[in-house]
């Protein structure tokens, strides 16, 4: 009945409805396809980035792990030849039995403080690397809690070229029976730069982590705090050396602070070019030397200082890469010029860090007067 009411132009409206219906069903199934396929698509990119992340991550830990353990295997080893050394062959000038006369009293030049860096090593350090086996990026810490005992490395290596002489003058001829005895491979001049090789290769291991950890991560600053300490720890012997071969000048250089550096630079003032001089940076004070020698050793004779904290320092020169400047308040500037470019950052680093410290040391006593005067204010208020 239905059916029989309706006219052909109904029908055909009817066709164009259902015809229009279809195609808007079809292209909504293929926009539909498109968009699943996109977000298919995306999550896929996220997961396989995630993936990646994931497996950079992985094999960054795996990396500062490797270091890690190679570190600790290796501090095992290196305790142990101390250990050997301390036992067999410094016990044998304690007992003085069949001791040359050249060698009488002479522990101490021979040996140095190898058994107070032994009974460190030992009981100390290898133990707290133990502890962070499982925590690379805390082996800042180990470094840094313990800089004070790191630092008795510097009086072994200051002690090195009087150890020598005498290995080669007596100590030779008297250890090698006893090297002998205990079919020791290596001599035993081989065994006492032990220490030294190994503080080389804690700064080895230090820049390997560096290196391999993201700056930005919780205790990257303190691995470069550490590698600091090490490297300082390994120069420092040879800088007190030097600073003993300083003549003429008329202060205290105990008072001076800690010789922070000190290197060959070409000193330029008022477009002059004098001859190269033996700089020294102490903590208070720089000291300018002139080289010379005598009988075959090398000397430094006192020209002029400089107190740290009425200069300020000048990081380049424009077109001249390795010159620094120095300036006082009396718009006096000095230039100075390194070897190389590596050379002048090593001299303007170290130069900043006594600045800062000078500033930070002024501002301590600055706010200490204020809070003394603070309570004597306060005090004379209320009596």
């Amino acid at each position: 009945m239905f059916e029989a009411g309706l006219s052909s132009t109904d029908d055909a409206e009817i066709w164009l409805i259902v015809v229009a219906l279809v195609a808007v069903l079809l292209t909504s199934i293929a926009v539909a396809g498109q968009v699943t396929g996109w977000i298919t698509k995306q999550f896929t990119m996220v997961k396989l980035d995630s993936q990646s992340e994931s497996t950079l991550v992985t094999d960054m830990d795996k990396q500062l792990r490797q270091i890690m353990n190679e570190l600790i295997e290796t501090e095992k080893d290196y305790v142990k030849k101390l250990g050997h050394v301390c036992q067999n062959y410094v016990s044998k000038m304690e007992t003085l039995q069949g001791l040359p006369g050249q060698l009488v009293g002479k522990k101490n030049i021979m040996f140095s403080n190898i058994e107070k860096l032994y009974e460190f090593n030992k009981d100390v350090l290898l133990p707290k690397l133990e502890q962070l086996k499982h925590c690379p990026m805390k082996l800042g810490q180990a470094f840094i809690e313990n800089e004070e005992g790191l630092s008795n490395y510097s009086w072994y290596f200051k002690n090195m070229p009087a150890q020598e002489k005498l290995m080669n003058e007596v100590g030779v001829e008297y250890f090698a029976p006893i090297q002998k005895k205990l079919s020791d491979p290596f001599p035993l001049m081989e065994s006492l730069v032990l220490p030294f090789q190994r503080m080389t290769r804690y700064c080895l291991f230090l820049e390997r982590m560096i290196k391999s950890t993201d700056p930005t991560a919780t205790g990257h600053d303190e691995l470069k705090r550490a590698h600091k300490i090490t490297n300082f720890a390994l120069h420092h012997g040879n800088n007190m050396l030097a600073v003993e071969c300083l003549n003429g000048f008329t202060g205290s250089l105990v008072e001076q602070g800690l010789i922070l550096h000190q290197g060959d630079l070409t000193v330029i003032e008022n477009k002059l070019i004098s001859s190269i001089r033996r700089v020294f940076l102490f903590e208070y004070i720089i000291i300018i030397a002139k080289k010379t020698s005598k009988d075959g050793r090398e000397l430094f004779t006192f020209k002029e200082s400089y107190r740290t904290n009425e200069w300020s320092l000048r990081e380049s020169v424009d077109g001249h890469p390795k010159r620094f400047e120095l300036a006082n308040k009396k718009k006096r500037t000095i230039t100075l010029r390194a070897n190389s470019v590596e050379e002048k950052l090593k001299w303007t680093d170290c130069i900043q860090d006594v600045l800062m410290k000078q500033i930070k040391l002024l501002k301590d006593q600055q706010e200490q007067h204020l809070s003394r005067t603070a309570s004597l204010s306060h005090y004379e208020l209320n009596n």
